[in-house]
C-alpha cells in the first residue's frame, strides 16, 4: 500500500522544518558520518584552526592591530 500524496508531502515538510530548526538550535546531524565540530578553544587562544583570519605568532602586530588589542584588553 502506497502512502497518499498528502502524507508524503507532510513528511517532506516535517523533515524540512526539522532541518531548518536544527540550523538555528545548533543541533548536530546524527547522520554526518561521525564528524563533529570541535569544542570551543581555550580562553585567549585566538580564532579556531579553520578560522580564515588566523594570526601568525611570528609576525608582529601593526600599530592599528595593537590599538585594537588594547581596546579589547588583550595587550
Amino acid at each position: 500500500m502506497r502512502p497518499s500524496l498528502a502524507l508524503r508531502l507532510l513528511r517532506a515538510l516535517c523533515r524540512s522544518l526539522v532541518a531548518y530548526g536544527a540550523s538555528y538550535a545548533g543541533v548536530e546531524d546524527p547522520e554526518d558520518g561521525g564528524r563533529q565540530a570541535p569544542g570551543p578553544p581555550p580562553a585567549g587562544s585566538g580564532p579556531g584552526a579553520a578560522h580564515p583570519e588566523r594570526v601568525r605568532p611570528d609576525v608582529p602586530l601593526t600599530p592599528t592591530e595593537r590599538a585594537h588589542a588594547r581596546e579589547l584588553g588583550r595587550s
